[in-house]
């Protein structure tokens, strides 16, 4: 993606933990992040919730195949089986591993 596109619709442009350079794999901390926010927003749309919102990033780690990200997320209504859950705040961990979604967690939003 061009640093460019990637800087207008950057929600973690302020956050001086991410970087755009590259690992061996060809992401960047910042193409990570916002390769876990998709990820996450496509599994709780999922799961049937609305107003799914990555609030902002707690912490991120480099390891040697890629990165582990945890993030705050919320969501306003929704969610399984109509269950009209909501609004909810939770925890989000996501692993990235030679460039690709390896793992992604929820913690405090059922259903995911």
């Amino acid at each position: 993606m061009p640093a460019a596109a990637l800087a207008q619709g950057d929600r973690f442009a302020n956050d001086p933990r991410l970087d755009n350079r590259r690992d061996a794999f060809g992401v960047s901390s910042r193409q990570a992040a916002h390769m876990c926010a998709a990820a996450a927003e496509k599994a709780l749309q999922g799961a049937e919730y609305k107003g799914v919102q990555i609030v902002g990033l707690k912490q991120i780690e480099h390891k040697d195949q890629g990165y582990a990200l945890e993030s705050w997320v919320s969501v306003s209504g929704g969610g399984p089986a109509g269950r009209g859950e909501g609004p909810l705040r939770g925890t989000l961990n996501c692993t990235v591993q030679q460039g690709k979604i390896a793992g992604l967690d929820f913690d405090g939003i059922p259903g995911v």
